[in-house]
């Protein structure tokens, strides 16, 4: 792993380098910058993992110079060094995805835990790196994903400057079974049936969005051949959407909501949709996680002739359903609904929201299984929220609301659980079973235990032989 040193001071440089030198083994410093703008460049030929960046330095300021650096290289981790405890440079700093701030002179224990924390960041974001092929790969996934979500942003221009920067035009097709069965299809292989760059969302699934971008003019007429050549190689058991080619990137949402509507109503053809059918299907679509299914009903919705009344039943079927699914409704009231794009953000919000709330309870159950694995040891709520990536005070809520109890509580049954299970197996003395089940002290265990039971453990072990 490569740092970067960036601090005008050059005590306080050589210091910060020998420091690192001999308390991390497996980092090397990447280069050292006096100054900003020397930074800038340094990062641009070194790309170092992490960034020391002092705030003030003349010319170029370390707020300035991290906002720079970020555009050419978002995965850099940075640490921001100060001489001044500063709200208003923290506060910048936060914007930019900072999250380590060290004052000058740091404590050598505050320094280390810094480094350890960004570095374990930085780890996982090049694990995360490592599974794409090349860089250029990840570039295009961000690009598709921002397309898809209407993220019109200085990055996606950026994205396409550099990935894309002789682009004539683009356009979507999105493909699924005519069964709604899961298939597969690399988007390697659509490249060899047309000379436009295939970006694929997904290679696998029960729908397979593709965006295909070109340096040559292309018109619906070669969308279709594309589209029948697609159907012939696979079978033709496929219903592809596609929407008008466009020339400009900031276009390519329109184009990717046709080419949803196309494909839904290629499948709903000669059949009508039953009103209160769609709201179920979209309802259950975004608490199943297929936000394409649900915008692309969502636009079917919105086409009936009812459309405003039926959006309004939507609302109260969402709010009545994420109720009882523990899921917060999205921010946007009903009266803030007032055109299709509120809708397909208020879809968009609901949809994130559900994902969340799940994951959420994903890592409930993994920090479950953690106190299993761990009942002998010393377990710290703070511990198991950084475990599971939540915030100790939201683990800790969402903890007692998921299963019923506070986590102390829920710690001191799985170990008096575990000793009980060890006491009818008549293998191991009380004092055994109290240190493997995380009780350091004998007479402690004998406390809790009784509070859990009535009964002290020499009781219970002896009512236990007794049957």
């Amino acid at each position: 792993m490569k740092v970067l040193i960036a601090e005008d001071e050059i005590l306080e440089r050589k210091a910060m380098c020998k420091f690192i030198e001999d308390h991390f083994k497996d980092i090397t410093i990447a280069g050292e910058a006096v100054n900003g703008r020397m930074a800038i460049e340094l990062a641009n030929e070194t790309s170092p993992d992490i960034i020391l960046m002092d705030i003030k330095m003349p010319g170029i300021n370390g707020i300035e110079a991290i906002e720079k650096i970020k555009q050419q290289h978002p995965y850099i981790q940075f640490i921001l060094v100060s001489a001044y405890d500063s709200f208003e440079y923290a506060k910048q700093a936060m914007k930019l995805g900072v999250k380590e701030y060290i004052l000058k002179p740091g404590k050598k224990e505050e320094t280390i835990e810094a480094i350890q924390r960004v570095r374990k960041e930085a780890d996982h974001l090049q694990k995360e790196m490592d599974q794409l092929s090349h860089h250029s790969e990840l570039a295009k996934q961000l690009l598709l994903s921002k397309v898809m979500n209407e993220e019109a942003d200085d990055e996606v221009m950026r994205l396409k400057k550099e990935l894309f920067p002789d682009m004539a035009s683009a356009f979507f097709l999105v493909i699924s079974h005519e069964n709604h069965q899961a298939f597969t299809l690399k988007s390697e292989h659509v490249q060899q049936w047309t000379t436009d760059t295939v970006i694929g969302d997904h290679e696998t699934g029960r729908q397979i969005i593709l965006l295909c971008i070109g340096e040559k003019q292309q018109n619906l007429q070669e969308v279709r051949r594309l589209k029948k050549r697609i159907q012939r190689e696979c079978g033709g058991r496929l219903v592809i959407g596609s929407g008008h080619p466009v020339q400009k990137i900031e276009n390519l949402f329109k184009c990717y909501y046709e080419a949803l509507m196309d494909k839904q109503s290629l499948k709903t053809k000669n059949r009508e949709t039953d009103d209160k059918r769609l709201l179920e299907v979209i309802t259950a679509a975004v608490l199943s996680g297929d936000e394409q299914d649900a915008l692309s009903h969502m636009m079917l919705l919105l086409e009936q002739r009812n459309a405003k009344t039926q959006c309004e039943e939507l609302y109260y079927v969402f709010k009545q359903t994420f109720h009882l699914n523990n899921v917060a409704m999205p921010v946007l009231q009903l009266n803030e609904l007032q055109t299709d794009q509120d809708w397909y953000a208020f879809i968009r919000q609901a949809f994130l929201n559900a994902r969340y709330h799940y994951q959420s309870l994903d890592k409930i159950e993994r920090a479950k299984k953690y106190i299993d694995e761990h009942v002998n040891e010393a377990i710290s709520l703070e511990e198991i929220a950084e475990y599971t990536d939540l915030s100790p005070a939201y683990f800790s809520n969402l903890f007692k609301e998921t299963l019923g109890e506070n986590f102390i509580d829920y710690v001191t049954k799985r170990r008096i659980e575990k000793a009980t299970a060890m006491m009818k197996e008549q293998a191991y003395t009380l004092k055994e079973i109290s240190f493997t089940v995380g009780y350091k002290d004998p007479n402690y265990f004998s406390r809790v235990f009784k509070k859990y039971y009535g009964l002290s453990p020499k009781q219970y072990q002896k009512q236990t032989l007794k049957k």
